[in-house]
């Protein structure tokens, strides 16, 4: 599944709730009455960040007062010290407790070291990053093979995470995708054959790949698209009809079903090809989308921990139905990998 759509890359910044603690015994009351005078003295304060701890400052309105957010009120000294530097009343400053603010990464961001599930680009279409991996003592990474630009040859399909083609994005060239097979295998008169959808690219000089490594978003089936860590691919294995199986894509992020059918031989719309042996994944929510194709197929654990599944290369109309290549059959065709 590809699209051509042209995405701009964002990255967002996380809003966490402030929790004001008292102000310091000792320290008056006092506020400033006009805003325009409170934003003068905010401007002051600009130095503090000078001080290891410092989170932010603002000018509150409300309150008419300063505050200036801090990981830890044990720099409270250091900090009321600095303010005395430049200006700023000290009886003025509020000095409350908070979390970091950190940046909020997504899945169509430019991410290193480069991770599953992210979104790639080749050419003029997007897809998703399936698993890192290394072969025969190459590293790089797996994808599906119609993410390129002629699926079942070698053209050496050029890749970029997470959309840009440049050489700051770039992060591999293909270097396997095997031919279709015909009239052999049982593949049927007229139709071209593999068992996988898959191919492999070796990573770009300079390019970190986080072995082992797929993105986790904030939640299966909550849409967010939102890195919020990472699953840790531990093992490989098969699935059974009733097992959940989980992806994770550029388009539909963290999604879920359950194993409706195995060793599968489906064909690809629009095409002559047959994919031998493949396995079905289904939900009454949609679990995939244009863009997902080549994503991480994984059983979840516990801790974090996954086995790996294969990759999705496929669904219905409608996106409730993903179609996904065996891990058994990736390697049977790319040879051995190394995943963990």
């Amino acid at each position: 599944m590809t699209t051509n759509t042209r995405l701009t890359p964002l990255v967002k910044w996380s809003v966490v709730a402030v929790v004001t603690l008292t102000v310091a015994a000792g320290v008056p009351s006092a506020r400033v009455q006009s805003p325009q005078a409170l934003e003068v003295l905010h401007q002051r304060l600009l130095p503090v960040f000078e001080v290891a701890g410092v989170v932010f400052t603002d000018a509150d309105e409300t309150s008419g007062r300063l505050t200036v957010g801090v990981l830890d009120r044990g720099i409270e000294g250091l900090l009321r010290a600095r303010v005395a530097g430049v200006g700023a009343a000290a009886q003025l400053i509020d000095v409350v407790e908070t979390e970091p603010i950190l940046p909020v990464a997504t899945l169509r961001d430019k991410i290193r070291p480069v991770a599953a599930g992210l979104q790639i680009r080749f050419s003029q279409y997007v897809c998703s990053l399936g698993f890192n991996a290394s072969l025969g003592g190459t590293t790089g990474y797996v994808t599906a093979a119609h993410c390129s630009d002629r699926q079942g040859v070698v053209d050496g399909t050029n890749y970029f995470q997470p959309l840009n083609q440049l050489s700051d994005e770039f992060i591999g060239t293909e270097i396997a995708d095997p031919p279709f097979f015909r009239n052999t295998n049982g593949c049927p008169r007229g139709r071209r054959c593999r068992y996988s959808d898959s191919n492999f690219s070796a990573g770009a000089a300079g390019v970190g790949f986080a072995l082992g490594s797929i993105a986790r978003t904030t939640g299966a089936d909550n849409g967010s698209l939102v890195i919020d860590g990472a699953f840790s691919i531990t093992a490989e294995g098969a699935a059974s009809v009733g097992d959940t199986a989980n992806k994770v894509g550029r388009t539909t992020g963290w999604t879920q079903g359950t194993v409706s059918r195995t060793c599968v031989n489906t064909g690809v719309s629009g095409s002559n090809i047959v994919l031998l042996c493949q396995d079905f994944v289904e939900n009454n929510l949609q679990i995939v989308a244009g863009g997902d194709s080549g994503s991480p197929v994984f059983r979840i654990n516990n801790g974090g921990r996954v086995t790996l599944l294969g990759n999705l290369w496929g669904g219905n109309s409608s996106g409730t139905l993903f179609v996904y290549s065996p891990i058994a059959n990736i390697e049977r065709e790319l040879g051995p990998l190394t995943t963990f």
